[in-house]
């Protein structure tokens, strides 16, 4: 048996050589050698991770499938199939909150991410969602989150025209709030800001309805990109004060950035319900998950090894909660370190973020002999999603530094260091018309190892192999769960 690290490099794919490739054209000089390795391609997006075929994968997806060592279907395409199908207007839970509205009289607050990207929501959800409740609650009111990470900088003025044309069919549905994700959806633990976004949705005042467009372009005038633009409430015809009678419907399917304002419209005192489960809150689920049972996590700890995981607030819920399959219990034998992220309204104004001390968090995990470490770097996807070219150049550099600690550390260690990450991100900086690229990318991955011995591996392969790849490094029993392979080419 071997003891091993994963490190997943959050954001850093692989793309063509060109002016704003922030990964090649980094002075990165370990990540660099890492190229010259025997090392496999690795595929991030579509149906390699339970998407859609051709679109983007992201942290969740990804490190789920990582953690799974085979594809689980997203639940955004459950929900996908289940509008075409026709069963989600036959949903028992939601016609149950339907049938509650009516009798009660109240109104539904829709509230999500405005985006078609698929990542944390889909406007088609939405407007599913309207259509089935515009008979029976009293009023709709939109609450929309306005996107410019995993779509275009601009795109919520296409998107407010797509809501708009739609809501026009009902007499009973307005929008009532319009803000950035920076706020609604923040993850970090800056409640501040949870605060500034809820707020702006059940104030009075604000806007009038037809200044929508012209606020958002306001936004833009002083460089609040979409997910950026300041929250503010939007008059509508009734009032749109909550009341004990409503239902507050958040609509988005992917739970870590909903956490923090879920648990904060709790003191509002009104049902609320959310599309796919929230942990830590009381909201009512109508898509639950069975936890992904045989993940990597649970084969070590039957195993009887001792794992850890390390990572910063950006991405802990992913290096725990999602690789672990959706359980947020801890497992025999795994420790976690959770590094808290700086608090800075954008990621580019601090480059190494925490790397440092997530480092840190390595080498003494590794003193500790810990059978596996496993990391999230999340600088190349963070420092990505800002659109800053030069910034994320120092994040990779920095990153570059973090990892050849790491490499250095092993060799006196004897540890095995297997190298890959989730998605791409940082190798796209600039969109073709030449607007910044904060999005991620559907490029390959590298997947490399580092260790006293060479290894061939195979050329390309998918994120579910990464998993049997460590089990075979660590040279421990396969788990026969996993439909991944190894990605070592053994000699016969």
């Amino acid at each position: 048996m071997k003891k091993g690290i994963l490190l997943i490099l959050d954001g850093y794919g692989e793309g063509k050589a060109g002016e704003y490739n922030a990964v090649k054209n980094a002075d990165s000089p370990t990540l660099d050698m890492l190229h010259t390795l025997s090392h496999s391609l690795l595929k991030t997006d579509g149906e390699a991770v339970g998407q859609f075929a051709g679109e983007m994968g992201g942290s969740e997806v990804g490190h789920t499938t990582i953690g799974a060592g085979r594809i689980v279907p997203s639940t955004s395409k459950k929900i996908h199939d289940d509008i075409n199908s026709g069963e989600f207007f036959k949903n028992e839970k939601l016609l149950s909150v339907a049938k509650s509205l009516k009798k009660n009289h109240g109104n539904l607050h829709l509230i999500g991410l405005m985006s078609d990207k698929r990542i944390h929501s889909d406007i088609a959800h939405a407007f599913a969602l309207i259509k089935l409740f515009s008979s029976y609650a009293k009023n709709i009111f939109l609450h929309l989150i306005t996107d410019g990470r995993d779509s275009g900088i601009h795109d919520s003025l296409k998107y407010l025209k797509q809501v708009k044309k739609e809501i026009s069919h009902y007499k009973n549905c307005e929008i009532a709030s319009i803000g950035g994700r920076l706020y609604a959806m923040d993850r970090e633990n800056n409640l501040d800001r949870t605060k500034q976004g809820m707020d702006a949705m059940f104030s009075q005042g604000g806007l009038k309805s037809d200044e929508v467009e012209k606020y958002i372009i306001s936004q833009h005038k002083i460089n609040n990109t979409d997910q950026y633009i300041v929250p503010t409430h939007v008059q509508t015809k009734e009032s749109s004060a909550v009341t004990k009678n409503d239902c507050l419907f958040f609509f988005n399917f992917r739970e870590d950035r909903l956490r923090q304002i879920v648990k904060m419209c709790e003191s509002l005192g009104c049902a609320l319900v959310t599309m796919a489960e929230v942990g830590g809150t009381s909201a009512t689920p109508i898509y639950t998950h069975k936890n992904v049972e045989g993940t990597l996590s649970e084969h070590l700890s039957k195993l009887g090894l001792k794992q850890i995981k390390i990572s910063e607030s950006t991405k802990y819920a992913h290096v725990t909660y999602f690789l672990n399959g959706g359980r947020e219990k801890l497992f025999e034998g795994e420790d976690r370190v959770h590094v808290p992220s700086l608090k800075v309204e954008r990621f580019n104004e601090t480059p190494k973020m925490r790397a440092k001390e997530i480092t840190d968090q390595v080498l003494k995990a590794i003193d500790k002999k810990y059978d596996a470490i496993i990391v999230n770097f999340s600088n190349p996807d963070m420092i990505g999603h800002t659109g800053d070219y030069e910034a994320t150049k120092k994040a990779i550099e920095y990153l570059d530094v973090c990892v050849k600690k790491v490499l250095e550390k092993v060799k006196k260690k004897d540890y095995f260091v297997l190298i890959t990450a989730d998605h791409g991100n940082s190798e796209t900086m600039r969109t073709p018309s030449g607007e910044p690229h904060m999005a991620h990318t559907t490029n390959r991955v590298l997947c490399v190892v580092v260790d006293n011995v060479e290894h061939k591996m195979s050329r390309y392969g998918g994120l579910k192999d990464v998993a049997p790849t460590m089990l075979d490094l660590m040279q421990v029993k396969p788990n026969p769960i996993f439909e991944g392979k190894t990605l070592i080419v053994h000699n016969k």
